[in-house]
């Protein structure tokens, strides 16, 4: 029995613009005033009228063959949208009553109702086709591509008449009138996802809604205050219409939406100069009435009708706060650091990391670290942590995710060898270290399975792949600095669906079933992971802690770069603040976040619930102004974060430390990896209850695991040693704990 899907719409606007296009009307004018008081005089009884409903099945169809002249068999996906019968009947009374005007914009209401209908649509035909094993190999428009006959087949196909209630027409036109049919030709390559309508190569030239005009965008980066570097201009083209953020990033500049691109977090701002950008319901909620008369806006909320000009804070990733491995590995400690031998081969260690990507290039077969390389993840444009990733590549975001981190691999790649004056003949081996998500966006594979219960991923397994599979559909991987394409590519297996490889190289790295005393391991990154080694088991776990320790959803909280305060000390309720790189403060980083917390406390200006004393509980407390003269606060509201963050960590070692039926005294040796956990001051951090005031003396930052447990496999090749760890390793659920429930309540308090 064929699989018919049926789907149902979720509310749908119709556009204003969409409906004036439609009407002939170009606003603003007079006309354009008329016809959007009408607009929004029916929207609400067209609105209440719409019945989005839509069927969809895979089946197979004959369509023209290339060169015209026979026919090919193909796979097809066919699908018939619908909104229902109720606005048609509201467009005929306007006609028999001859309000030609009415009936003119509630047509194109309804036009522009169903093309919105099916842009919602398109998600969930790219779901569908690849858990059924496909990729889309084009939109097939009817007419153009295929006679309009084709319709019919569509039609018996979906079984319309009983499954939508859509009937067809001698001439093959479907009724209700607002129906449409959409036609996908598919292909066994899942990477291909084409389901949009291209203006560009749409042969109808005096179509209203055709969007080839083009505008022009001009950025000028700036760097940090005070750093001695000059600003830089870029110019580049777009189509009307475009969200400011995507432009940028098209062309290289990749501003943070840690939101998720819901213009709540407010780093992927903005200041305008030149132009026209509308101020937004998210802009007002961000900027003061001030800074949006001075141009301040949200790129991912900004739709682009007008030529630009905007001023860009620009990011030194030179100066970013990320951990590489500059020390030998442990398999290699007496060995002095690398020299270039152009008659050796060489071999390259990655972490990919949430918010940042550390490469090391190794000599081999020794381990000697020759040089290490940082850089920002370039899919933080998508989200600030891998719950916001998995929603977007969920959302058929799953490409660009995918595109970002391998476009970054390459770089770091070329960076290493270019800068070591390498050839690319001379790399051997590459080995790759992430969490389970992040393996998930970089191998192009679903998230769904990982964004419910009982998160379940696609692999965890190791994976042994070539550089040409690494980088498939990668246009950049083309030209004359092609890498090899039979270089052998590594990538670490993990443990549970968020407890990834990342972790099981830590856990290597550290040597940790070895330690010959219960050790606690710890990775404070932009998750929360966790493993507690007692005898031969290792219990492992995930703590929902949030982008907080990064600051990433934290009002002025900004990466580790230069000009982020990262140190702060209060004397006399004044504080005095460090900042990277001795620049001009920007806004916080995570351990200046953690610092201010702690002095805050111990100076007695917040108590130990959290709340701010008068008068910061409202404004914040100040720790600097910036090059704008704006001033830098942590708010109450960063401290909740903060605090949420902390007692979800405090929680899940405890809670770990249950279930193997150990004491905090019993605990011989906690490490402290990542990012968060190498700059952390360990004393503020136990101050504030992150950690006990006892375990304070037993913890050591060791830095970026991952990229050490990747550089010893590098060396040693021992996938014995790595499945030994995932078969001792015990995985708890903290979500579905009522102990950590207990847990957390009891530590919320600093």
């Amino acid at each position: 029995m064929k699989d018919i899907r049926i789907l149902s719409g979720k509310r749908i606007t119709p556009s204003i613009e969409t409906v004036t296009a439609l009407c002939g009307v170009k606003m603003p004018g007079a006309a354009g005033n008329t016809i959007q008081e009408l607009f929004l005089h029916l929207l609400p009884s067209v609105q209440m009228r719409l019945r989005p409903r839509a069927a969809l099945t895979i089946d197979l169809l004959r369509i023209p063959s290339d060169s015209g002249r026979a026919q090919k068999t193909v796979k097809a996906l066919f699908a018939i949208l619908t909104v229902g019968d109720s606005v048609s009947r509201m467009i005929q009374t306007a006609m028999e009553q001859q309000d030609m005007l009415q009936a003119l914009v509630l047509d194109a209401m309804a036009d522009s109702c169903l093309f919105a209908f099916e842009e919602q649509l398109l998600p969930s035909v790219q779901q569908i086709c690849f858990e059924e094993g496909y990729g889309i190999e084009r939109r097939i428009e009817l007419t153009k591509d295929v006679p309009a006959d084709v319709q019919k087949d569509i039609f018996e196909a979906l079984d319309a008449d009983r499954s939508l209630g859509v009937s067809m027409t001698s001439g093959f036109m479907l009724r209700p009138e607002k129906s449409m049919s959409l036609l996908f030709e598919l292909t066994d390559d899942t990477e291909k996802q084409a389901p949009g309508h291209n203006c560009g190569a749409c042969s109808a030239a005096d179509c209203a809604l055709r969007k080839e005009q083009t505008l022009k965008v001009t950025a000028e980066l700036v760097p940090p205050a005070g750093c001695g570097e000059k600003p830089v201009q870029k110019q580049f083209s777009c189509r009307k219409g475009s969200i400011l953020l995507d432009v940028l990033s098209e062309h290289g500049i990749s501003l943070p939406a840690y939101c998720g691109r819901r213009g709540s977090c407010g780093k992927c701002r903005v200041q305008l100069k030149k132009g026209i950008l509308p101020v937004t319901a998210q802009d007002r909620a961000a900027f003061s009435r001030q800074q949006l008369q001075h141009g301040m806006r949200l790129s991912c909320q900004a739709v682009l009708q007008d030529d630009i000009t905007v001023c860009i804070n620009k990011e030194e990733s030179g100066a970013f706060q990320a951990l590489g491995v500059t020390e030998p590995s442990s398999a290699s400690e007496n060995r002095r650091p690398a020299e270039k031998d152009h008659s050796c081969r060489y071999g390259i260690a990655i972490d990919i990391g949430t918010t940042t990507l550390a490469f090391s290039l190794i000599r081999l077969p020794d381990g000697g670290i020759l040089d290490t390389y940082t850089a920002v993840n370039s899919q933080r444009f998508f989200g600030a942590d891998v719950l916001s990733r998995m929603q977007a590549a969920n959302a058929g975001k799953g490409q660009p995710l995918r595109r970002a981190v391998q476009a970054d691999l390459l770089n770091g790649i070329h960076t290493l060898l270019n800068r070591n004056s390498l050839s690319p003949a001379s790399l051997g081996d590459i080995v790759i270290a992430a969490n389970t998500v992040m393996l998930h966006l970089l191998r192009g594979y679903s998230c769904e399975g990982l964004s419910r219960h009982p998160f379940t991923p696609v692999t965890l397994d190791i994976e042994e792949i070539s550089l040409l599979e690494l980088f498939r559909d990668l246009p950049e991987y083309t030209g004359p600095s092609l890498l090899p394409e039979r270089i052998p590519v590594t990538l670490l297996p993990g443990i549970s669906a968020f407890v990834g490889a990342d972790i099981t190289a830590g856990l290597y790295a550290c040597d940790v079933l070895n330690a010959g005393e219960n050790t606690l391991f710890l990775d404070l990154g932009t998750n929360g992971e966790m493993a507690f080694q007692k005898g031969h088991t290792l219990y492992t776990a995930s703590a929902a802690a949030g982008p907080a320790f990064e600051a990433a959803n934290i009002k002025w909280g900004m990466p580790g770069v230069a000009g982020a305060i990262s140190e702060v000390a209060i004397r006399g309720g004044i504080p005095k603040i460090t900042t990277i790189g001795e620049c001009p403060p920007a806004g916080i980083c995570g351990t200046g976040v953690m610092e201010t917390i702690a002095e805050l406390l111990a100076a007695g200006l917040m108590d130990s619930t959290g709340k701010l004393n008068e008068p910061y509980f409202l404004s914040g407390y100040p720790l600097a102004q910036n090059a704008q003269g704006e001033q830098i606060a942590l708010l109450q509201q960063d401290i909740r974060e903060i605090q949420m963050a902390k007692a979800a960590i405090r929680a899940g070692m405890e809670t770990l430390l249950i279930h193997s039926g150990a004491q905090w005294e019993e605990v011989g040796q906690i490490y402290l990896a990542g990012g968060f956990g190498y700059f952390l001051n360990v004393k503020k951090a136990a101050s504030v209850g992150l950690l006990p005031q006892t375990a304070a003396s037993k913890t050591k930052a060791v830095g970026n695991t991952a990229l050490k447990g990747a550089i010893l496999y590098l060396e040693t090749k021992n996938g014995t040693a790595l499945q030994e760890i995932i078969k001792c390793a015990k995985s708890i659920s903290l979500a579905e704990d009522e102990k950590f429930q207990e847990l957390y309540l009891d530590h919320i308090s600093f």
